[in-house]
C-alpha cells in the first residue's frame, strides 16, 4: 500500500477516527518512545533477577543465556546482547540510556564507556556516536597526538578529548566546504608530475614515425590541424611554433639522406 492509498483508505473512515493535532502526536511518541526506555530498564531488571535464580538452582552460570532465550521465547543473540547490556552497566545507570544507546556504548572504549555510563547526564545515540568517532580520531589519527598525550598525562578524560577531536574534524570540514574550488591551470601545465622529458620526447619521435610511415601526408596535416586549431587556452599554437624551432634545428644537426627517405615512404 502506497502512500496515496493509505491516505484514502483513512479518509474514507475519518467519521471514525479522532482527530489529533500535530503537537498531540508527537507529544504522544515521544511520551510512547519514555515507556519503551522503562520497559526495557524492567527487562534488564527482570533477567538480572533471573540471572541470580539460575545461580542458585545451578551452581553456576554457564548455560544461562541460553536456557533465559528459549523460555522467554527470544532469539540467543538478543538474549545475549541483553546480557551483555546487564553485566556492563549498572542498573541505577542504565536509566539515563535508551536501549540503543546501551547497544552503541557496548564497542567504545571501555575508559571512554566508563565515564559516560559514571555521568548523571542522559546521553543520546548520537552524543554517544559523536564520542565514540572522536576517540577513535584521538587513537589512530596523528594530527590529534597532542590530544592522546593530553589523555595519558590526565589532563583530559576520555570524554573531552573525544570532543576536541570531534571539533576539530568539523573545523576542517567546513574549511573544506568553505574553499573555493580554484585551479591553477598554468601551474598544472608546466607540472613535471607524472611526466618525464625523455618519455615525452620518445613518445613525440614515435608519434612521428607512425605519422609519416602510415598516413597520408594531407591527412596528417588535417588531423594535426584539427588537433591543434582549438587552443582555447592558448598553449597548443605556441607549443607548435616552439617545437618547430627545435626541429627546424635538429634537421640542421641530422640532414635526411637518400636511404632514410626511402625507409619511410
Amino acid at each position: 500500500m502506497d502512500d496515496d492509498e493509505y491516505y484514502n483508505m483513512v479518509m474514507s473512515k475519518s467519521s471514525d477516527v479522532v482527530r489529533h493535532s500535530w503537537k498531540d502526536c508527537v507529544g504522544g511518541f515521544k511520551q510512547s518512545d519514555v515507556d519503551m526506555g522503562n520497559a526495557f530498564r524492567r527487562k534488564l531488571e527482570w533477567m538480572d533477577k533471573a540471572a541470580d535464580s539460575y545461580l542458585s538452582e545451578n551452581n553456576k552460570n554457564a548455560g544461562f543465556v541460553g536456557k533465559f532465550a528459549d523460555d522467554c521465547g527470544i532469539s540467543y543473540d538478543y538474549a545475549s546482547r541483553l546480557n551483555r547490556i546487564r553485566k556492563t552497566f549498572p542498573l541505577c545507570k542504565a536509566k539515563n540510556f535508551s536501549h540503543d544507546t546501551l547497544d552503541i556504548l557496548l564497542s567504545a572504549p571501555e575508559e571512554l564507556r566508563d565515564e559516560i555510563v559514571s555521568s548523571d547526564k542522559p546521553v543520546t545515540v548520537e552524543e554517544v556516536q559523536q564520542a565514540k568517532s572522536g576517540y577513535k580520531e584521538v587513537q589512530e589519527n596523528p594530527d590529534y597526538g597532542d590530544i592522546l598525550e593530553d589523555v595519558k598525562e590526565k589532563r583530559k578524560t576520555p570524554v573531552e578529548a573525544a570532543k576536541e577531536a570531534w571539533d576539530r574534524s568539523e573545523e576542517k570540514r567546513k574549511e573544506m566546504e568553505d574553499r573555493p574550488n580554484v585551479f591553477d591551470l598554468n601551474a598544472h601545465i608546466k607540472s613535471t608530475e607524472h611526466c618525464s622529458v625523455d618519455v615525452s620526447a620518445t613518445n613525440l619521435v614515435v608519434a612521428m614515425e607512425q605519422l609519416i610511415s602510415k598516413f597520408n601526408r594531407r591527412d596528417v596535416m588535417m588531423y594535426l590541424y584539427s588537433a591543434i586549431h582549438d587552443d582555447v587556452i592558448n598553449v597548443k599554437i605556441p607549443a607548435l611554433h616552439e617545437m618547430s624551432d627545435i626541429l627546424i634545428e635538429l634537421c640542421e644537426q641530422l640532414p635526411l639522406e637518400g636511404t632514410n627517405k626511402h625507409n619511410l615512404s
